[in-house]
Formats: C-alpha cells, sequence, structure tokens
C-alpha cells in the first residue's frame, strides 16, 4: 500500500467514524427525547445534540479517538471510546450551560454520560468489527 493510499484511507475512515459518531449522538438525543414524551422535529434534536457533538469530535481530536489505532482492536475502541467521553460528555454539559443559561442537573449529567457512553460504545464497536472484516 503507498504512502498516499494509506493517508486517503485513513481520512475517509475518520470522515466515516466522524459521520457515525454524529448520527450516533442523534440517536442519542432522538431516544432521550422520545423518554421524555418531548415533541421535538429534526431542528430542535439537532440543537440539543450540538454541543454534544462539538465537545465530541474536539475531545476526539485531544485524545486521538480518530486515529486508526483507536479502532485497531475492539478493546482499543472501547479504551478510545471512554477516554473520549470522560472529556467530551463534561464539556457538551458545559457548553449546553453556557447556551441555556441553566446548570444541567448531576442526575441528567451522569445518565447522559451513561447513555452516551453506551450510544458511542456500540457504534466505535460496530465500526471497528466493519473496518477488520471486510
Amino acid at each position: 500500500m503507498t504512502k498516499r493510499f494509506e493517508n486517503q484511507y485513513f481520512i475517509f475512515g475518520a470522515l466515516l467514524l466522524g459521520v457515525g459518531d454524529i448520527l450516533a449522538l442523534l440517536l442519542f438525543t432522538f431516544f432521550g427525547t422520545m423518554e421524555h414524551q418531548m415533541d421535538s422535529g429534526f431542528a430542535e434534536i439537532w440543537m440539543i445534540t450540538l454541543p454534544f457533538i462539538v465537545a465530541w469530535i474536539l475531545a476526539g481530536l485531544v485524545t486521538g479517538a480518530y486515529r486508526s489505532k483507536a479502532y485497531s482492536t475492539m478493546p482499543q475502541a472501547v479504551c478510545h471510546t471512554l477516554k473520549n467521553a470522560v472529556l467530551a460528555v463534561p464539556a457538551a454539559l458545559l457548553l449546553r450551560w453556557l447556551a441555556a443559561d441553566k446548570p444541567p442537573g448531576w442526575t441528567f449529567g451522569l445518565v447522559a454520560f451513561f447513555f452516551v457512553l453506551l450510544f458511542m460504545t456500540l457504534w466505535r464497536w460496530a465500526y471497528t468489527w466493519l473496518v477488520r472484516n471486510i
């Protein structure tokens, strides 16, 4: 494999992983709004999710969650997802607080952390499996 092809493959993989991250976070919000019986359209769901998307991607750049090592094995995928969640979820909650001028409750923070971690781990585990087996 040439260096140019490796770079293009890495960029494509990171972009695909990022798009999947965004979709997983949108699903997290969609199911959350359904659970709380909120009548939300796509625009509202997008605005609720935006702080999580920004925080997740920025944390991923810091933690290396978009490098090929982050999804080279299933344990690596889970480890990088956990590291990313530890940075991203508190940052997302802070961004939501700044945007809404209302601090999130600690129960929401814990529930958001758990479910973001769950959704992202499932997605990144599936992505890792696909990359390694296709």
